[in-house]
């Protein structure tokens, strides 16, 4: 008997081994969430030979850790166990923020009967991977999963921010100094924007992402009321650069077509906004504003502004800001004076860099869009900045092939800040 001691001992230590390496592999390996293809069977081992212990139906949605080629770890509410590879799809996700006042629920289920694992907070950033009948949506945040009613969340919009913080920013998985510790940003590092929760910001850069604190952050837009009529030309060898500038809207029949034509072409462009428009038409400014597009300051009634008091400058430019701050919750980032009068006097009120032209297309005088593209190519070149107008069909009808004419000439478009930079 105390000649088979050792041996005990011995596998009793490489059975233990072979246990500990495998949960720190599977601990080790990265886990990521699929939805499965057909009705399957889930295994306690990666073998078909071992005990069933489970079924997961098509359509579900796993957390799941590769083990080989032929065989998937998954979890999926209380059932963990092995899956054959090949009944699991890949999925991909989508970041969406939770707009719910207060907040929402995420559910085990979709359904709000089912168990509630917990509550995700108003503005928080989440990804999505798919949906489920009845309103509902699957989603992720940091480790946690479930399902969230869709008519909660929504698609964020990035505004560019840079890193202001001497030692770098240190990213967490969620929006808390104990969420887990995922990497750095460094110093002046320029990352896209997302949301901000209880003083947290979710900001990606290149392959990183997560929280940063939202003090770490500085604007990266131009904080300045100098006049520029012109952008800046790219280096040697990078794309050329334009942008599209829309003034005296939103307007209810044209402005929507312009989004329309933007979207197609994967174009970005700067609106900048009346004041009384703003107020009339507020669902509009909020769909330029999702669409990623720039909003501008162009006063409230659209007057010559070097003609009024300072007091009277003041009251047209702050009063514009509010109503678009009403309509999307953000303030305009640049300003344009009507008729480009502006003077010191104007200056002196403007907090915003103040945007001209280079190009006139002169859309409000001549209505006529084939004209809108011969004044486009008569003069465009890398850093142009193109005046038009949201408010004449004669523009929308124009504005596709004056993008295709300069699609074709090499040009990116991009928002008035962009290109200021």
């Amino acid at each position: 008997m105390k000649k088979l001691l050792p041996y005990a001992i011995f596998l009793t230590f490489l059975i233990s081994f072979v246990f500990v390496d495998f949960t720190t592999a599977k601990a080790d390996s990265t886990t990521v969430i699929q939805s499965v293809a057909k009705d399957t069977t889930v295994y306690a081992e990666a073998s078909i030979d071992s005990a069933v212990i489970g079924h997961v139906a098509k359509g579900s949605y796993v957390t799941a850790i590769p083990v080989d080629q032929e065989w998937t770890y998954i979890k999926v509410q209380k059932l963990e166990g092995y899956v054959e590879t090949a009944t699991l799809k890949n999925l991909t996700s989508e970041k969406y923020v939770v707009t719910k006042k207060g907040g929402t629920t995420l559910f085990t289920y979709p359904s709000p009967s089912a168990q509630k694992t917990g509550q995700l907070n108003e503005n928080t950033l989440i990804f999505v991977y798919g949906s489920a009948p009845g309103g509902w949506s699957f989603v992720q945040y940091g480790h946690e999963t479930g399902y969230v009613a869709t008519n909660s969340i929504k698609k964020p919009v990035a505004t560019k921010k840079r890193v202001n913080a001497v030692n770098g920013a240190v990213l967490h998985s969620t929006a808390s100094p104990s969420g887990e510790i995922v990497g750095t940003l460094a110093n002046k590092t320029v990352v896209q924007h997302y949301t901000t929760i209880a003083g947290w910001a979710y900001v990606e850069a290149g392959d990183q992402k997560g929280y940063v604190k939202a003090s770490e952050l500085a604007n990266s837009q131009i904080l300045d009321n100098k006049v520029y009529n012109k952008g800046v030309p790219v280096a040697k060898g990078q794309k050329k650069r334009v942008a599209l500038t829309f003034d005296d809207g939103p307007d209810a029949k044209v402005t929507p077509q312009v989004l329309a034509i933007l979207k197609k072409y994967d174009a970005k462009a700067t609106f900048f906004m009346v004041g009384t428009n703003v107020s009339k038409n507020p669902a509009i400014v909020e769909q330029v504003y999702e669409a990623g597009h720039e909003i501008g300051n162009h006063t409230w009634n659209h007057p010559k502004l070097t003609s009024l008091s300072t007091s009277a400058v003041k009251q047209e430019v702050d009063k514009t800001s509010n109503a678009i701050y009403n309509a999307i919750g953000q303030y305009p980032t640049v300003f344009r004076p009507p008729y480009g009068a502006t003077n010191d006097k104007v200056r002196s009120v403007i907090t915003m860099p103040s945007i001209l032209w280079s190009i006139d297309t002169l859309d409000w005088k001549h209505r006529n869009a084939d004209k809108v593209l011969s004044y486009v190519k008569a003069s465009a070149k890398d850093g142009s900045i193109i005046l038009m107008h949201d408010i004449h069909q004669s523009t929308a009808n124009g504005l596709e092939n004056v993008i295709l004419y300069l699609q074709k000439q090499g040009y990116e478009f991009v928002t008035v800040s962009e290109i200021l930079q």
